[in-house]
């Protein structure tokens, strides 16, 4: 991609730095993973082929697109230094043109049972810097799932705060082509839900997002009011979700900016990170749980865990409505017309697959529709809590995936 193109930049020898004696740690072999770069949604698959004498390194290695389209490789050098791999990429060998950024590497070596893993930052002069993360190809290879391409285009889901309310909202949005769209917003106390239309504009050098909400256009109370919400929404990618993250303000429907305005509030939104392989299994693992209900499954979550063992808590984030649940994980019933309370379930599970579903099945959908259910899932080392919201139509899952280098 063309922000990766290199300027003119001070090459760094870093092989003939002098160090103490340290015992070797053996890097020899092929590495590959992701490199990303700050400000940017693009990322790179990064392979690195490694030769080590004692603690001096060389190799090469090679950058490539996520279409595959660009494919840039390099000569570099480097030095083990104790705990941290130093490595320069000194002359990049293909293609002769465009040059692009010859990048300064501080990797890390880890452990994550059997798989080795190199992590850490890179920056390159006139470039903005970025992180790169890779693990150890073993005999056999090591396949890394190609991402369906993103896109702005679909369902977002989160939730959506409003400053003079002690409780979030339930809060999902889905953009269609053509700048158009709709909106889901679940009170977990008073007004019930309401859908609401709106337009939408995305600016690709800020990366951000303008929605802005035009009117109501069904709602669950027909003497609620609500507000016309519009706000502004940076856009990143984090772990295995892309996310909206900004502040809104809005007036009360029925009237105008000037007569009614609404408390402001803030919006979080995440769209799961999904690739063929992933699409695959969840389409074999929900066939089943479809025939079977007559419900849909929509997965709004893909979490990645450290540890195969961990911690599932469920329980109503907002006011306690009569909302009853069963919950699946991989087929099996975690829960059984399970009644939400604030009190939170909780339940240690040790994870036997490496790709992991927990759908959320409504029996009851109580007295605000639909069904909306916090959820913890706790691996030890991260904590992630989601809003999952179904219907007698359509039930919420979470993939839950054990860690690993498969386009992330």
């Amino acid at each position: 991609m063309k922000f990766l193109k290199q300027y003119p930049i001070a090459i760094l020898w870093i092989i003939t730095f002098i160090h103490p004696p340290v015992q070797a740690q053996n890097l020899t072999g092929a590495w590959q993973g992701i490199l990303t770069q700050e400000q940017s949604q693009d990322h790179f698959t990064y392979q690195l082929d490694l030769k080590q004498e004692a603690n001096s390194l060389s190799g090469t290695a090679c950058s490539t697109t996520a279409d595959g389209s660009v494919k840039v490789c390099f000569l570099l050098t480097g030095i083990w230094d104790k705990k941290v791999l130093i490595l320069q990429e000194v002359q990049q060998t293909e293609p002769a043109q465009p040059k692009w950024c010859l990048k300064y590497m501080q990797l890390s070596l880890s452990k994550n049972g059997d798989r080795e893993i190199l992590e850490g930052d890179w920056k390159a002069d006139n470039c903005r810097p970025g992180h790169l993360r890779l693990e150890r190809i073993v005999s056999g290879g090591l396949e890394v799932e190609e991402e369906i391409p993103f896109t702005q285009i679909g369902t977002w889901t989160g939730y959506l705060k409003q400053s003079d309310r002690g409780y979030g909202f339930y809060y999902e949005v889905t953009l269609d082509e053509g700048g158009q769209g709709r909106s889901n917003i679940v009170s977990e106390d008073n007004g019930g839900s309401a859908w609401h239309n709106l337009q939408w504009t995305y600016d690709p050098k800020s990366k951000q997002i303008e929605i802005q909400e035009q009117g109501v256009l069904e709602k669950t109370d027909p003497r609620w009011k609500w507000c016309i919400k519009s706000g502004i929404f940076e856009l990143e990618r984090v772990d295995m979700a892309y996310q909206l993250k900004g502040n809104w303000s809005g007036y009360l429907e029925g009237f105008t900016p000037e007569e009614g305005g609404c408390a402001p509030g803030s919006v979080f939104l995440e769209k799961p990170i999904l690739t063929q392989q992933v699409v695959q299994k969840i389409e074999q693992n929900y066939i089943q749980y479809t025939n079977k209900n007559q419900r849909q499954v929509k997965v709004d979550r893909v979490i990645e865990v450290q540890n195969e063992n961990i911690r599932i808590k469920v329980w109503d984030n907002g006011t306690v409505d009569g909302d009853v649940v069963t919950i699946f994980l991989n087929g099996e019933q975690l829960l059984h017309n399970f009644r939400v309370s604030k009190r939170k379930w909780t339940k240690a599970i040790k994870l036997n697959k490496a790709d992991n579903f927990l759908i959320l099945h409504a029996e009851d959908l109580g007295e605000i529709t639909p069904n909306t259910v916090a959820v913890s899932i706790d691996d030890g080392v991260k904590e992630k809590i989601v809003l999952v919201s179904s219907d007698l139509k359509t039930s919420g899952a979470i993939m839950i995936r054990k860690f690993r280098f498969e386009g992330n």
